[in-house]
């Protein structure tokens, strides 16, 4: 074989890996680990790394529902406005001496109906849904400060808290919250892969209007993602207020970029239509890894926002170089294949 007619197979090959979203990303952060095993022994130890996975959880269930959200041609910034104001209603619901149980039902029932309200403020009254998951945002925040008062929620926990939020480590790593984690992702990538409203959502993403003529419901389409993506957040927060002991004012704060860093790191196009729930694991994981990184280097907390934006910046640019390449290749081998036939 020549070595010019080996390049261009070589060019197709790297298009093809470009357009997954999340290879630039997963290169960057094997060289990572690559760099930090000889210059950090600790990096590679069982407990780093038994702590990594524990601490992924949170963003990981998070990025699950903004997966679903971002199929369906949507987007979620009020994830974490949502996890902080259903610990919240954990928190005050067991103080008030609410079985632990009911406590649990209500947080995950908040979640929904947040996300209820998403999706009518989307499909009922048309706002875009930046707006509206904006201003989703800014009244679960406000009403989660107005009813601390801006002091945190406390003295909630009791035994069945601290098992659930990973007191207990099982095979010295495995926590209930990693478990239910893996659970919902095993769940809602059932959901996306085997029923209907898996196929609707990815179709209703691709073009909602195609959707529509072929008789798919979207409003209910995209108001189900929102709901899922309510109910994921929620309890997403009920495991971080056990695991944290209070429930902060301005609990989940920032949670509402990582997941959608994640989703998108994952593989999730924000266009809308593309998407795997399995890769939000990545997407977590990548994010949690790079602030491990910076925690062992020692280096200042500022700098996880900064390497967050990048990390973000880096694969949404993948994401659209990469597709755009991909595209431009399949075009040429049209050309080339039409070319052939005439000839």
């Amino acid at each position: 074989m020549s070595t010019s007619g080996s390049i261009p197979s070589v060019r197709r090959l790297a298009s093809a890996a470009l357009a997954k979203p999340s290879t630039g990303v997963i290169v960057l952060l094997l060289g990572i680990c690559v760099f930090m095993a000889f210059t950090e022994p600790v990096f590679l130890t069982f407990n780093n790394w038994s702590n990594v996975f524990n601490q992924s959880v949170y963003v990981l269930i998070l990025a699950i529902g903004m997966t679903v959200v971002l199929i369906s041609g949507g987007i979620d910034l009020s994830v974490g406005a949502v996890l902080g104001l259903s610990a919240g209603v954990m928190a005050d619901q067991i103080n008030t001496g609410r079985p632990f149980i009911a406590a649990f039902i209500l947080a995950l029932a908040a979640g929904a109906v947040l996300g209820l309200f998403n999706g009518v403020l989307i499909t009922r009254i048309g706002l875009p849904d930046f707006v509206a998951t904006l201003a989703t945002m800014g009244i679960a925040s406000g009403l989660l400060y107005l009813w601390t008062s801006g002091f945190p929620f406390t003295d909630y926990m009791l035994d069945v808290y601290y098992t659930l939020a990973g007191r207990e480590r099982y095979l010295g790593f495995v926590t209930v919250p990693l478990m239910l984690s893996l659970l919902m992702v095993a769940v809602v990538a059932f959901v996306m892969r085997r029923t209907s409203f898996g196929r609707h959502a990815y179709a209703v993403g691709s073009n909602a209007d195609a959707a529509r003529l072929s008789g798919i419901n979207v409003n209910r389409v995209r108001v189900t993602a929102y709901v899922i993506s309510g109910v994921l957040a929620a309890l997403a927060g009920v495991l971080l207020a056990g695991r944290t002991t209070t429930v902060a004012p301005n609990m989940g704060l920032g949670y509402e970029v990582q997941a959608i860093a994640a989703a998108v790191i994952g593989g999730a196009a924000l266009s809308g239509g593309r998407g795997r729930v399995g890769g939000a694991v990545l997407g977590a994981l990548v994010l949690t890894v790079a602030n491990n990184v910076i925690n062992i280097a020692g280096v200042s907390a500022e700098w996880q926002q900064i390497v967050l934006g990048s990390i973000l910046l880096l694969a949404v640019t993948l994401d659209r170089v990469g597709t755009l390449g991909y595209e431009r290749s399949l075009a040429r081998a049209r050309r080339q294949a039409v070319v052939a036939a005439d000839a």
